[in-house]
């Protein structure tokens, strides 16, 4: 139970800065916030709104901006004016001193980021504490441009205090953009968020595929037969004397797979080939006569289609895929 009526959860924490868009700049492109929204100038010229408010002079003047901060955290910023305003930054030991810390997987790489950001002061190097209740947090401090500070830290769970209470810290499980709406994608639409790694890592690594090693893959793009929109597949496919193979298993499934469907329907699709070369194909089966040595080589290099096989009664089509002059 809560003490706070209502209490769900820390909404935001604040932070008043000498430049506003100074501030909005360094947090999105060198720690990788989101801007939200601006605000202001929020003032009150002929009444003290301001000081019954917010507390501060009548006369002063703000510009706000909100900001997402990774996965749980809101930030916003103020910058002031105000006829009284006190310019001096505290200091950590100074009454109001205040820092904030940001979760990280690597303390050390995240502060050698940070060294080759201009303006940013990392104090000292990363360190371990060895003892006491959190033996194991790897922490350093940093400033930013204008002077804020902040650290960085990792603090894994099993912390020592963890033996002594219940309490336990939050720790982050999931990413930094873990919430970010998904980017929009090109021709590599795919409904399996597994397919679009598969096709985002083939076309970035020259075609290898960590979750497949050394076993081929190529791309199909087919356009829907009732949607009209383009798809991309990652297939494992054979090339067996200057031919591409492919084999519409479906995992095994009872039914032909949507994009051996849709090649058939329009006639052709895009094949894309590691390294990027890419023709226009068309399907054509292949004779029933090679299907067993064609099968016996497809499972040599990759042993999941004798288990497709095996799962299904229906006839797995074996397509080459003739490229189009």
């Amino acid at each position: 139970m809560t003490t706070l009526p209502g209490a769900r959860a820390v909404h935001h924490i604040a932070y008043t800065v000498p430049d506003l868009d100074q501030a909005v700049s360094f947090f999105v492109d060198v720690i990788g916030a989101e801007l939200a929204y601006t605000l202001g100038p929020v003032e009150d010229r002929e009444g003290d709104w301001m000081t019954r408010k917010l507390g501060v002079h009548p006369a002063a003047s703000a510009k706000i901006a909100m900001l997402r901060l990774g996965p749980v955290t809101n930030l916003e910023l103020f910058e002031y004016s105000a006829p009284d305003q006190d310019r001096a930054r505290p200091r950590n030991s100074d009454w109001g001193g205040h820092h904030f810390a940001i979760y990280v997987d690597d303390v050390d790489k995240a502060a050698a980021y940070l060294r080759e950001i201009p303006g940013v002061t990392v104090l000292d190097e990363p360190e371990t504490i060895t003892e006491g209740p959190i033996a194991g947090d790897r922490w350093v401090y940093f400033t930013t441009p204008w002077g804020l500070h902040m650290e960085l830290i990792n603090m894994p769970a099993g912390m020592p205090y963890e033996q002594n209470t219940a309490t336990r810290l939050y720790l982050p499980e999931e990413s930094w953009d873990a919430h970010r709406p998904a980017a929009p994608v090109d021709e590599s639409v795919n409904s399996n968020p597994f397919n679009r790694k598969v096709i985002r890592e083939f076309r970035e690594n020259g075609g290898r595929v960590a979750d497949f090693g050394d076993v081929p893959l190529l791309l199909l793009s087919t356009t829907g037969r009732r949607s009209g929109a383009t798809r991309t597949t990652p297939l494992v496919h054979l090339e067996r004397d200057g031919r591409h193979i492919v084999f519409a298993a479906n995992g095994g499934a009872a039914t032909h797979p949507a994009w051996y469907r849709n090649l058939v329907a329009a006639g052709t699709g895009t094949v894309e080939l590691p390294g990027g070369r890419r023709f226009l194909a068309r399907p054509e089966p292949v004779p029933a006569a090679e299907h067993e040595e064609l099968w016996a080589l497809q499972t040599a290099q990759d042993p999941n289609f004798a288990q497709f096989r095996g799962r299904t009664g229906r006839a797995i089509p074996v397509v080459e895929l003739v490229p189009v002059d």
